[in-house]
């Protein structure tokens, strides 16, 4: 899940180059000369059917399915292995870089028809961490719990210095007020609460979603926020630019260093300063620290206390390591006549630093990957390809990954000028909240689509994939695909401790994944991906969206 949705999220508180055999060419960028009038009317292009009698689950490949994905499930080993075998999948760092190489020799392990590493456009350099270290030197030692933003700059030797607390420089009014008082300052950016919030402290840490809760959502009629894909990137967009210039004012005025306080009570979020891809001669030496050791050291200054901080931070970037590539693998059409249309599977590959990226998203990433060996091992024969994509750059930009990836094959957002792959394509199913189970799919007002995945999930309610709700979910990466008209639903799961515990969290780690769930997802998405690219058409579609207006 990307960095805007932590706009939607309550508080808890009040380079390896790669090999260039390994990529993938790219797809042709002619537009494609015409839609057909039923597609620009917004019902389904070429083939496309809504719900009929023929969309009936396969008895015998779903009880294949089922005894493969519990007997010999490899979902859980995956999931470490990406974590905890690769560390943080940083869009742009070396354990991505890793990540990735392993995934496609997995994907051919398993037997995948073809596996590669595909280019979706240029990002900064290639970034990581080497070694960084956090003190309190007076009045007393304490070690601090920090961790640098991503895209910092390093620091020199040891910064040594009485830090100065800003509460906020997020207006023009703020930064006027510092003006000319920050230069070769430690600024503590920001002010936290005295005291820990009581209710957040009260409200449970993991949940499931409950009958009455998910009865709700499917009796829901409209759709709601995001309506389209450009306000889900306007929101993200203004963010970005809100920081950029508050960076380069702090950059311009000298500050030496930035020490912010987590956005999570319990333990360290992940943040960033400025994007993967942006220019980055404003970025700072800047640290997150723990919020009580961050409330510690207001008091201090507070008290007029002689604080010193400590710092020092070494990073490492490969200028000439600048490709961003998505991990694809296909499970070929075995129907010459729909052979060339496309079913896709995924969520994003890349993860933040603080954690080990496992409920964040090597759980989505395991559940694809699970999906496809699942198929591969039963012989599974679909009619049309099924196409898995493992995206990066989703935390950091968005869903840029994605986002290049259907601008590739299937069409610009902003213009709206199509490719020939536009028409061939059916649907793509996105799974990226966490290690909980899938519940069903958010529909983005794709109505028609309704009957269709019930009668395909429906075998599966023993496992709890009962749930369709014809609501918007945004900040992930099937928006890529709604954005130019084309089907993407985001799976709908149980929330678990995702929120309260290891979004972006220095907890995301393996020891949160739970294997049954993995197994249950798994298993729910390898049959519907079948049976989708084996009904009779591809899967309806809602209206074109408008080009973006200049």
């Amino acid at each position: 899940m990307s960095v805007s949705s932590l706009l939607r999220r309550a508080l808890l508180v009040g380079g390896l180059a790669l090999p260039v055999a390994a990529l993938a060419p790219a797809a042709s960028d002619a537009p494609l000369a015409a839609q057909s009038a039923r597609e620009a009317s917004g019902t389904a292009s070429g083939d496309a059917t809504a719900s009929t009698a023929t969309d009936r689950p396969d008895p015998v490949i779903n009880a294949r399915i089922r005894e493969e994905g519990t007997r010999r499930s490899q979902v859980l080993a995956t999931a470490r292995m990406l974590s905890d075998g690769f560390g943080p999948r940083l869009s742009g760092s070396p354990g991505y870089t890793a990540a990735a190489q392993w995934a496609v020799g997995e994907l051919t392990r398993i037997g995948a028809a073809r596996a590669w590493l595909e280019p979706w456009g240029t990002r900064g350099p290639a970034w990581s961490l080497e070694r960084h270290s956090a003190e309190l030197t007076a009045p007393f030692y304490l070690r601090l719990n920090a961790l640098p933003k991503a895209w910092s700059r390093s620091i020199a030797g040891t910064l040594r210095g009485t830090p100065v607390q800003v509460p906020s420089l997020a207006t023009a009014l703020d930064r006027t007020r510092w003006a000319g008082r920050l230069r070769g300052r430690i600024v503590m950016l920001g002010r936290v609460n005295e005291l820990v919030d009581t209710a957040a402290r009260l409200a449970p840490a993991a949940e499931r979603w409950t009958a009455g809760q998910l009865d709700s959502m499917s009796r829901l009629t409209e759709p709601g926020s995001p309506r389209t894909y450009w306000e889900d990137y306007d929101e993200w967009e203004e963010m970005l630019q809100a920081r950029r210039t508050m960076l380069t004012w702090m950059r311009d005025e000298g500050v030496a260093a930035v020490v912010e306080p987590s956005g999570h009570e319990l333990t360290l979020l992940s943040t960033q300063y400025n994007s993967a891809v942006t220019p980055r001669d404003a970025n700072l030496p800047a640290f997150t620290v723990a919020r009580e050791q961050y409330r510690r050291l207001q008091y201090l200054l507070d008290r007029g206390a002689p604080v010193t901080l400590e710092l020092a931070l070494a990073i490492r970037e490969d200028l000439t390591d600048t490709v961003g590539v998505n991990v694809i693998a296909e499970l070929a059409g075995r129907d010459p006549r729909v052979a060339g249309e496309v079913v896709m599977m995924g969520g994003h590959f890349d993860s933040w630093h603080a954690g080990s990226g496992a409920t964040d998203n090597a759980a989505g990433s395991a559940v694809a990957i699970e999906a496809m060996r699942i198929l591969v091992a039963i012989g599974a024969a679909p009619r049309r390809t099924i196409r898995l994509a493992l995206w990066d750059g989703e935390e950091q930009e968005d869903y840029l990954g994605s986002a290049g990836y259907v601008r590739r094959h299937f069409g610009d957002h902003a213009t709206m000028r199509l490719l020939p792959e536009h028409p061939t394509f059916s649907a793509y199913f996105n799974v990226d909240h966490g290690t909980g189970r899938i519940r069903g799919w958010y529909l983005q007002g794709n109505a028609a689509a309704r009957p269709i995945l019930a009668a395909y999930q429906a075998p599966w309610a023993d496992l709890g994939a009962t749930m369709l709700s014809i609501r918007n979910r945004g900040s992930t990466d099937h928006l890529a695909f709604t954005g130019v008209g084309l089907p993407g639903f985001n799976a709908i799961q149980d929330e678990l401790d995702y929120e309260t515990r290891t979004h972006h969290t220095a907890l995301d780690g393996p020891g949160f994944l739970i294997e049954d769930d993995l197994k249950a997802s798994a298993m729910v998405l390898a049959s519907l991906v079948y049976h989708v690219a084996n009904r009779e058409g591809l899967m309806p579609r809602t209206p074109l969206p408008a080009p973006r207006a200049k």
